[in-house]
């Protein structure tokens, strides 16, 4: 698996930070822009609209749960498209009980659809989720959107290459990305990892002390190395730069052109 074609996430206050994208990712590279609960949605357009004149291809989340009514959802939806989006991530959204109409992502699709021409869905390769995956992915195709699959981030290749087979076998063929940490300390991961409800991969690595005898900085090298092999559905990797996006960009382009990652610490 090559780190070329990847795409990182950013919130739209982790962009304010950055001075220049076009100077840390490559032309063209997908940027995520989260959707947080008590996010303003005209922050996410502006952050995307940015994106797409940098040259990026913003890629909005969109939270069900966070909107107050479909008329907020269609403006939203306009919005997005006239600054250049043509491809979003429809989710639940971490927010307990809906603000409006919308419950999860599956809401979403069919006026999504008619924006956008990709849309993305969350996979959980350490949860039973697969069959509300899939019944999205065959109603976005109905609705006529190409469907997609970026999976929430995992710390070893196993635990997604597990899953791939188990959802290939149930008749998937949306394309995936997977979900990474980027460059990030192990308090930062161990946080994230409980927001998130990462659990398997991670106590696997506490377990066996590799998470420990990180000095400092966890890198990425070795999922990426397990998934030198991956099945042609994996068609990239997504990387969330718990440490901050300017670091683990940095780390991204030494990777890309110094293999060995020397200079890195390993995880």
């Amino acid at each position: 698996m090559k780190i070329d074609g990847f795409s990182i996430e950013t919130t739209p206050g982790g962009a304010r930070k950055v001075g220049s994208f076009a100077a840390l990712v490559p032309q063209g590279t997908r940027v995520f822009v989260t959707h947080l609960p008590d996010g303003a949605l005209d922050d996410i357009v502006r952050t995307a609209a940015r994106l797409a004149g940098a040259g990026m291809a913003p890629v909005p989340h969109i939270g069900a749960r966070h909107l107050e009514s479909r008329a907020v959802l269609e403006r939203y939806l306009d919005a997005l498209r006239s600054v250049g989006v043509r491809e979003a991530l429809l989710v639940g959204g971490d927010r307990s009980e809906p603000l409006g109409p919308f419950s999860g992502a599956g809401d979403l699709i069919e006026p999504a659809a008619g924006r956008f021409e990709r849309l993305y869905f969350a996979g959980h390769p350490e949860e039973d989720r697969d069959a509300a995956l899939l019944a999205k992915i065959a109603a976005a195709r109905t609705a006529g959107a190409e469907p997609a699959i970026v999976t929430q981030f995992v710390f070893e290749a196993e635990a997604v290459l597990r899953w791939e087979e188990r959802i290939a076998g149930l008749g998937n063929t949306a394309p995936i990305r997977v979900g990474l940490p980027g460059v990030a300390s192990p308090g930062a991961l161990l946080k994230y990892a409980k927001m998130c409800g990462v659990g398997r991969s991670l106590r696997g690595l506490w377990r066996d002390g590799r998470l420990l005898r990180v000095a400092g900085r966890w890198t990425p090298s070795g999922p990426i190395a397990g998934l030198r092999d991956a099945p042609p559905s994996v068609e990239g990797l997504h990387f969330f730069p718990f440490g901050g996006f300017a670091e683990t960009a940095a780390y991204l382009a030494e990777a890309r052109h110094a293999p060995s990652e020397r200079r890195w610490n390993q995880s």
